[in-house]
């Protein structure tokens, strides 16, 4: 019923513009005369008591007055109405309705609570409502405008492969605005508001389906349904339309929790930045680097970005676009003899090659040369995507366009390859900026902007998908006992761990000296003795661990300094005993975690961990369960990768480190319908095995 009432909305045969006026200062005027100005070719009904006319189309008084049910109705009335206009829309049929009145929940609870009851109304009749507090929409693709932004007022509605979803009625708009300017154009601009019925992903899904849209870009500062995003988000990626997003937030600190260092390393934010890694939803920190980077991949879909070529007539401001490029992880293309060859016809030998700086040419300024050289070096295999930066020179207001000329593959005007140019010029560029949107090209007036695109794709192109997980041996299968809710020290956590085939070492508790000593000769020297305690979390932290213990007198001396700092340290923590380990040595510590989010269920975390969990915080986070191959993929992510590859000599235990990752992953999976948190910190790793030498577990009902 969503994706149906999205593309009622999109393309209506009827609209009833309620509190319609002439006053292009109110809201309901600039809605009516964006209606009739951009094109709309379906009935407009002006809901308006007072006039018989506006703008020469006939007005209703009333909703119950129009002769047919309006497929939408759009309206900008005072918040007070709009509960009995929702009540007139329902009773007279209207299948949709925008509503861009404000001082609803985005007002406190009392508006949150009309808002519900209107949305209680739609519903009741089957009408599905946009908004409130929205700016409305735009749909290109089918010149209608059901929106008041003043960015609108101008001539114009240019049609582009590129929809926008946005949660702010004002970036919206801004946005629309300055995309015009760029050389961008979409093929719908979706404003929703307070999502109160239709959502940001019931916008996506009918642009997953829709012809006329090829890219998806979205601003995003809430998730209404998270689950539903993350399925909505498979759907995008399965059918091959790229997803990209800003997302508010990004430096806001996620939760903390006392309990497990998992809580604190894996926020919110932290989760749904993985889920969008997961899922191939790219996400990035301008909308214009957003909109930009959609534009070319309607273009080039497929392309893969990582080496690029680069054209000045200057050649300091070529020298600055290659440190830029190679800054960004991205690299500059080395040109085949064949292309240096061709290049050197136009060029001297010392700018036949990347970057072409174009001032050094051999030859006249025809229009033809630079154009004629940048379509030789887009054929050149090597070269991924061309750059050009453009700076101030006779050919200036040629230059951009003769280069699209001879890029373009066909009479679509496709470049070969993405083409990204870059005016670091002022005013003097005016007339090559418009030659370019002319032609629909996209461009940028900073170069550090346009180097953020062609960084984003080549992230984008690295995306890999994760096959399904399958339950590895000796993870334990329903029906099991399921663990009982509390909190679980490391002798109960670390017995849930053996029990889901995650290797730990051996351990017991002992209430008093002489039983520590018998435990330590029994198990065999070396042994570690750890405080036990429920209110101590940070067991070296108050001189709670001792290590390398090979004797009696180790051991006993090693009891009794425990005893004396925890007292000093932590004067009022209950202990219940030592608890005696084998020691197990390796060359790195990691935390592996897991618990459930509250929006996307249940995560397992990894990175480095034991003393090093705070000071070296990059981490791997994924949806429980996680398959090996996912697993491999994030590992190589992080800081500590090398050392599995054989930094300094010995190899890491690189498969035991996975095996473990995707059982305590599984774990999570089983307990996905609890609230939990668990640590391994430190999962112990050495040359040929890993260890989970200490965890906590906490499991809610």
């Amino acid at each position: 019923m969503g994706n149906c009432a999205v593309g009622i909305l999109m393309n209506p045969a009827s609209v009833a513009v309620i509190g319609a006026s002439e006053d292009q200062n109110k809201y309901g005027g600039r809605l009516f005369r964006m209606l009739l100005s951009h094109g709309y070719r379906g009935r407009i009904m002006p809901i308006n008591p007072a006039r018989e006319t506006l703008l020469g189309t006939k007005t209703f008084a009333q909703i119950a007055a129009t002769p047919e049910a309006p497929d939408v109705a759009i309206m900008a009335i005072p918040q007070p109405q709009v509960r009995e206009t929702i009540e007139a829309c329902a009773a007279r049929g209207v299948k949709a309705a925008i509503i861009i009145t404000s001082r609803f929940s985005d007002a406190g609870p009392e508006g949150a609570a009309l808002e519900r009851e209107i949305v209680a109304i739609a519903r009741e009749s089957g009408m599905r409502l946009v908004g409130p507090n929205c700016l409305g929409i735009i749909s290109p693709a089918n010149r209608v405008v059901l929106c008041s932004s003043t960015a609108l007022a101008a001539a114009g509605l240019p049609l582009g492969r590129v929809g926008f979803v946005s949660q702010s009625g004002a970036l919206m708009g801004t946005i629309f605005d300055k995309a015009k300017e760029l050389g961008i154009a979409f093929s719908h601009v979706i404003s929703v508001g307070n999502q109160a019925d239709l959502e940001l992903s019931d916008f996506v899904e009918f642009m997953i389906d829709d012809p006329a849209t090829d890219v998806i870009c979205t601003y995003i500062e809430g998730l209404k349904d998270p689950r539903r995003f993350a399925q909505v988000a498979a759907r995008a990626r399965q059918a091959g339309k790229p997803w990209l997003a800003v997302s508010a937030g990004r430096t806001r600190a996620g939760a903390k929790a006392a309990f497990s260092h998992t809580a604190s390393i894996a926020g919110d934010r932290a989760v749904f930045e993985a889920v969008c890694r997961e899922e191939h939803v790219t996400l990035l920190e301008s909308p214009l680097t957003m909109m930009a980077l959609a534009t070319s991949l309607a273009e080039h879909p497929k392309a893969q970005i990582e080496r690029i070529a680069v054209f000045s007539p200057s050649g300091g401001e070529a020298a600055l676009a290659a440190d830029e490029i190679e800054a960004a992880g991205l690299r500059m293309a080395t040109l085949s003899d064949s292309t240096r060859e061709q290049l050197s016809t136009w060029f001297a030998p010392s700018q036949s090659c990347n970057p072409v700086d174009t001032g050094g040419r051999t030859v006249g300024d025809g229009p033809d040369v630079v154009g004629t050289a940048a379509s030789v070096v887009a054929d050149d295999p090597d070269v991924d995507a061309l750059l050009f930066a453009i700076t101030t020179s006779p050919t200036l207001d040629r230059l951009a366009a003769d280069v699209a000329d001879a890029l373009s593959a066909d009479a679509s005007r496709v470049p070969k390859k993405p083409a990204l140019y870059v005016f670091e010029t002022g005013r003097l560029a005016d007339t090559a900026r418009s030659t370019l949107r002319e032609r629909g090209r996209w461009f940028s007036n900073n170069l550090r902007e346009a180097v953020e695109v062609l960084a984003a794709w080549r992230a984008r192109s690295t995306y890999t998908s994760s096959r399904r997980a399958e339950r590895l041996e000796h993870c334990p299968r329903e029906p099991h006992e399921p663990p009982a809710a509390g909190v679980y020290g490391e002798q109960g956590a670390r017995r849930l761990f053996e029990r889901y085939g995650v290797p730990v070492n051996r351990e017991q508790l002992a209430r008093d000296e002489n039983e520590v000593v018998a435990l330590a000769e029994a198990f065999g020297y070396p042994v570690v003795l750890k405080v036990v305690s429920p209110q101590i979390v940070h067991k070296s932290d108050v001189g709670g661990v001792r290590i390398d213990l090979y004797s009696e007198a180790m051991v006993r001396l090693a009891c009794r300094q425990i005893r004396a700092d925890v007292a000093k340290r932590a004067p009022d923590a209950r202990i219940e005993g030592l608890s005696v380990q084998t020691q197990f040595k390796g060359r790195l510590e990691m935390i592996v975690g897991a618990r459930r989010d509250a929006a996307f269920g249940p995560i397992v975390v990894f990175g480095a961990g034991g003393v090093m969990v705070d000071l070296l915080p990059v981490r791997a986070i994924a949806r429980a369960p996680v398959e090996p191959d996912r697993v491999v993929e994030l590992l190589r992510r992080l800081p500590l990768w090398p050392l599995f590859e054989g930094f300094r000599g010995e190899r890491l235990d690189l498969s035991g480190v996975v095996d473990a990752i995707v059982r305590v992953s599984w774990l999570a999976a089983d307990l996905a319908d609890r609230d939990f948190e668990l640590d391994i910190n430190p999962l112990m790793v050495a040359g040929d095995r890993c260890c989970a030498v200490d965890g906590r577990l906490r499991i809610g009902e």
